[in-house]
């Protein structure tokens, strides 16, 4: 383990580490960039020293966090990533760490009943970014081949939460790029459980290039003007 403690400290980045901050409230200590931070879990995942790595909670940094994170989605089986998932996703205390740990889990692809499954587990976990972590794997690998119209059921639930909000706005915002035809008729009927949601999704939506120009402008219209 003292092997990706010390090449974790060999990438930071300290002019990153003061972005970050400014990003990711109350975090000081998160100092790796993306793309290293995948070297060196890709480096150890399948190693002795990434195995002990992976039971070493809690860590001591959020750089830390977010390589643990990456490294469960290097993981071949899925039953050791769904109990390493179990003892991490507690520990996870911030939007970077969750949203970074869902975009490595490519093995969602693979076994989508399964995580399906999580997912409605982890959405009645207390931890709010357990919650936005299920969003997230949701908006992230559901809104295309394994999609399913009772997944917004799903995401439609009411949360004063900033960062559930602000997930569950992404997926929405998505599936109105993605799935138009269908998530329009929540907005028509005005569906959305939380308005600051309804009004945040519709934003996202028309700031996205991938949504003509005639739907945002329908889009704008169903906004509610009094909503908080």
């Amino acid at each position: 383990m003292d092997k990706i403690l010390k090449d974790i400290q060999s990438y930071k980045d300290e002019k990153y580490a003061k972005f970050s901050s400014v990003i990711v409230p109350g975090k000081t200590d998160f100092s790796l960039r993306v793309p290293q931070a995948k070297i060196i879990a890709k480096k150890y995942a399948q190693t002795v020293e990434g195995k002990i790595f992976l039971h070493a909670l809690p860590h001591a940094s959020t750089d830390e966090y977010v390589v643990h994170g990456l490294m469960i989605g290097y993981v071949k089986d899925v039953n050791a990533v769904m109990t390493l998932l179990e003892q991490f996703l507690p520990y996870v205390d911030n939007w970077a760490t969750c949203d970074i740990t869902c975009s490595n889990l490519k093995i969602v692809k693979k076994y989508p009943q399964i995580f399906e499954k999580c997912v409605k587990n982890w959405l009645k976990c207390d931890n709010l970014f357990t919650k936005r972590f299920a969003i997230v794997i949701l908006l992230t690998y559901f809104l295309d081949d394994y999609f399913d119209e009772s997944h917004f059921d799903l995401v439609n639930f009411y949360c004063d939460d900033y960062y559930v909000k602000m997930a569950q706005s992404w997926y929405f915002s998505v599936a109105l790029v993605k799935k138009y035809d269908l998530v329009i008729k929540l907005f028509e009927n005005k569906q959305i459980k939380n308005k600051w949601v309804y009004n945040k999704s519709i934003q996202k939506a028309c700031e996205s290039l991938r949504i003509s120009t005639d739907k945002k402008q329908y889009l704008k219209k169903l906004r509610c003007d009094n909503c908080l």
